[in-house]
């Protein structure tokens, strides 16, 4: 799997940049995991939304009228071609790229924040920029019970995750990852996280460090630093 660049996520992180750009950089770190050239362009991006939109909106003159105008086909068409017809590609960067999105977002208000950002773990700051889906659709490939209920082959399982997965002891449910049908990529998104979050926190760190101004104390102990520092004694 390829590396996505992690500097511009990073950087967004810490306060550089608005939501369209941060749309555009995820959209390409997605992208680029199946084409190695792949380029997020507003094109890609405003299709990626109006599959987004057409899969969850109640609006149901609107939804007729993008497909019967074949708006909503161009655009899942053109998402295709970016990423040479890969269906899993295509749903990544209608479904995974705005939950990514949303995390860092979170991880923005983490970063913005001095006092939060010193006492998190790099660990609990991922937790905390995990976001699963409202719901995901399953199918299920054999005959089978839940609680009980018999369902046969093929049945159609609407889960409700994103209320499911909330608190520390539900998080596996972000990504399904004991079940058969877990995310191809509950390892990507957290590596992911972890690496915009150890970037960015470390450059602010630093900043901090460099931009902080001198304090003299009062009872007059810092005052052979300060002559040294103004040269007025040797060091």
């Amino acid at each position: 799997m390829r590396t996505p660049q992690l500097e511009p996520l990073a950087e967004w992180v810490r306060g550089i940049g608005t939501a369209e750009k941060l749309d555009l950089l995820v959209q390409q770190s997605i992208g680029r995991l199946f084409v190695e050239t792949f380029t997020a362009t507003e094109e890609s991006l405003a299709a990626a939304h109006m599959v987004l939109e057409a899969a969850t909106s109640s609006n149901v003159l609107k939804m007729l009228w993008w497909r019967v105008s074949g708006r909503l086909e161009r655009a899942k068409t053109l998402l295709a071609s970016k990423v040479n017809g890969d269906l899993v590609g295509v749903i990544a960067m209608i479904t995974a790229r705005q939950l990514i999105a949303d995390g860092l977002d979170k991880m923005r208000q983490l970063a913005a924040d001095p006092t939060l950002r010193s006492s998190v773990t790099t660990d609990a700051a991922v937790d905390e920029c995990l976001f699963a889906p409202a719901t995901v659709v399953r199918q299920a490939k054999t005959s089978g019970q839940v609680g009980g209920c018999p369902f046969r082959r093929g049945s159609l399982f609407i889960l409700g995750l994103g209320s499911a997965s909330k608190g520390a002891a539900n998080r596996d449910l972000v990504f399904l990852s004991q079940s058969w049908s877990r995310c191809p990529a509950e390892e990507w998104v957290p590596a992911l996280l972890e690496g915009v979050w150890t970037r960015a926190s470390a450059t602010l760190h630093e900043s901090e460090k460099t931009s902080r101004p001198y304090s003299a104390d009062l009872d007059g102990k810092n005052d052979h630093n300060f002559l040294s520092l103004q040269g007025i004694l040797p060091i």
